[in-house]
């Protein structure tokens, strides 16, 4: 007969145990959504019906109280008062009716079967039956028949709103049962599911302790075996000891000739660096030198253009030497004239004074007095002609120097120009000498990084050197390490009979 392994039984049993639980949770799950249904029943129909049915039987009392208040209300006035009062009471009336039937009409999706539609129909024929009455007695108050129609609704129209508000009720009490009846069928669900649960719970835990047993049994043997494990496991903590450190050898060797293989790296790449930096020093030397060339000849250009303007200038001043001759010239002549008319005028009006006094003989004389006078006046207005003459020529003199002006002030220009170029030039070949002195500066840096990389190289042969040691003692340990290996295998072989059980009893 053979042995059923460790394994077996422990899997039957989780098989078993799984199975229920399956079962369990599918057998859950039906019945929650069983129960579930029935709470929507009640939930979404039979209490939203109850609601509705309230909502009707608080429209019928309404509507009741806005009959009696209307016929009342004519009852206490008269003439235009009541027609305006029993206006609002009707038009209010209408508002409880337009009312009642939407409740009505929202009513109908609720229904669910023949019965309750029977029901509900009887309640929308009272319903019918009682309007139909109040509005018989309001066409009676109308026709001033006020006594008529409050008697009216004393007889038929109370035996309406009574047989209305018994269908409203009845409608009521059908919803209310049936959503009883909806939420003690989710409750007997929910026991019977309580019921089943708890058998399953309990079956569970049975094959629990049984697996408990199975695994309790098995404890000792898998002691013993452990015990061997842990004294195998001493002699492999050892050798593991020996050949960490032996490792830890080896990684402190390894991790500094990585370090070194580091430092190699970063001094080539830094000899990279500065073979760079020294190549665009040189270009940059170059278009340095190339750029002071160009502002020498800029600043030639600049030199001939100072030396042109200041010509210009020297021109514009001989210009306007000359307007300065000629306007003294007519300054001479036009001193000579007003010196002739001033002395004109003064022989005139002695003249003018003689004839007077020589009376009829001075006639002539006084004719050629006016003459010269008029003379002098035509000379007085010849220097008024010279004088705007002058004027306009002081104008063009003042143009001429407002050119000169700017022409300095070009001059000006042009020199500061050339001393800003000569100026930058300078400060390129300041710039150039410092540049070269950075290129000379890289040159010791290479010659730097060239030495360090025959240092790391030598620091990487030595570590190499140091790997070569840690190796030899790992093998060793190697060694020792397959024959305990040997030994734990066994005792392996022992716990897997064990766990599995034999092949024949």
């Amino acid at each position: 007969m053979k042995q059923k392994s460790l394994s077996f039984k422990l899997n039957i049993s989780i098989i078993i145990l799984l199975s229920l639980i399956i079962l369990a949770g599918c057998y859950t799950i039906f019945m929650i959504n069983k129960t579930q249904n029935f709470a929507k029943e009640t939930g979404e129909s039979w209490l939203p019906s109850v609601l509705v049915t309230s909502e009707m039987s608080d429209g019928v009392s309404k509507y009741a109280r806005r009959i009696l208040g209307l016929l009342s209300t004519s009852l206490i006035n008269s003439g235009e008062e009541e027609k305006k009062v029993l206006a609002e009471d009707i038009k209010k009336l209408d508002h409880y009716t337009e009312n009642l039937n939407k409740t009505l009409e929202k009513y109908k999706k609720f229904v669910t079967n023949t019965e309750e539609q029977s029901i509900f129909e009887n309640v929308v024929v009272k319903w019918k039956a009682y309007d139909s009455a109040s509005r018989e007695a309001i066409a009676i108050n109308k026709q001033g028949k006020k006594a008529d129609a409050i008697k009216h609704v004393l007889s038929k129209g109370r035996k309406a709103v009574a047989e209305l508000e018994e269908a409203i009720q009845k409608l009521g009490k059908y919803n209310y049962e049936g959503g009883i009846k909806s939420t003690q069928k989710g409750a007997d669900l929910t026991t019977i599911t309580n019921i089943t649960m708890t058998s399953i719970i309990l079956s569970s835990v049975l094959i629990s302790l049984f697996i408990f047993q199975i695994i309790r049994s098995t404890t000792g043997s898998l002691n013993n075996a452990i015990d061997n494990l842990k004294n195998q496991s001493v002699s492999t903590s050892e050798i593991a000891s020996s050949l960490k450190n032996g490792s830890q050898i080896l990684t402190d060797s390894i991790a500094e000739q990585a370090s070194s293989i580091h430092e190699t790296s970063a001094a080539i790449n830094e000899i990279t660096s500065m073979v760079n930096r020294t190549t665009e020093n040189a270009k940059e030397s170059n278009t340095i030198a190339t750029n002071a060339s160009n502002k020498t000849e800029s600043g030639q250009i600049t030199m001939k253009k100072l030396v042109y303007a200041m010509e210009t200038i020297q021109d514009s001043n001989k210009e306007l030497q000359n307007i300065a001759d000629i306007i003294n010239q007519i300054n001479s002549k036009t001193a000579v004239i007003n010196d002739i008319v001033s002395k004109t005028e003064l022989l005139s009006l002695n003249a003018s004074i003689e004839s007077a006094r020589a009376g009829e003989y001075g006639k002539g004389f006084a004719v050629v007095a006016e003459e010269v006078g008029n003379l002098a006046k035509v000379s007085g207005k010849s220097a008024q002609e010279i004088q705007e003459l002058i004027t306009s020529s002081q104008e063009q003199v003042n143009k001429i120097l407002g050119l000169t002006m700017e022409r300095v002030e070009e001059g000006k220009k042009v020199t500061a120009e050339a001393q800003k170029s000569f100026q930058q030039i300078s400060e390129d070949i300041s710039t150039m000498s410092s540049v070269i002195q950075q290129i000379s500066d890289a040159t010791r840096e290479q010659e730097i990084g060239v030495r360090q990389i025959s240092t790391a190289m030598s620091n990487i042969d030595k570590a190499t050197q140091k790997s070569q040691i840690a190796v030899q003692s790992s093998s060793e340990s190697s060694i020792d390490l397959v024959s305990q290996s040997e030994k734990l295998s066994a005792v392996a072989k022992n716990l897997e009979l064990l766990i599995k059980g034999s092949a024949l009893a």
